[in-house]
């Protein structure tokens, strides 16, 4: 049985041995077919594209996902009856929206929304633009 101290020093050199090489796997598939009713135009309303070697990961991320392409994302939902989606951009990019508009346009029409990630100077503004463009309350 190991002992504290040789799991520390294993542990270790496990990460000193992975601190450069990147491990990417297929996202995981349903092995199994659902078995209850799938209610018609179940949504998926929360799910990301990840596509490093097309959109790199911003340098503060605190994390680094496997890729999720979105062809496994459409194999996915259609193994579990799902016809539309919501992408939601993942926070390893920062405020770059290009995966997500990427997922978008490759999964056409079944895709429902999309959740963008801005900066915040650009809430800023468009809280400010939103609130000259509303009508004054009413007195009555």
């Amino acid at each position: 049985m190991l002992n504290r101290r040789e799991l520390l020093l294993a542990s270790a050199a496990a990460g000193i041995a992975m601190q450069n090489q990147a491990a990417f796997a297929k996202a995981a598939q349903p092995s199994t077919k659902v078995n209850f009713e799938v209610p018609p135009h179940a949504c998926d309303c929360h799910t990301h594209i990840h596509l490093p070697e097309k959109y790199p990961f911003f340098d503060g991320r605190v994390y680094t996902p496997e890729p999720a392409s979105p062809e496994e994302m459409a194999a996915l939902h259609k193994a579990l009856g799902i016809e539309r989606v919501v992408i939601v951009t993942p926070s390893v990019y920062g405020t770059d929206n290009s995966s997500t508009l990427f997922g978008m346009k490759a999964c056409g029409r079944t895709v429902f929304a999309a959740v963008a990630s801005i900066s915040p100077p650009a809430a800023s503004a468009i809280r400010m633009s939103a609130a000259r463009a509303s009508p004054p309350p009413s007195s009555a």
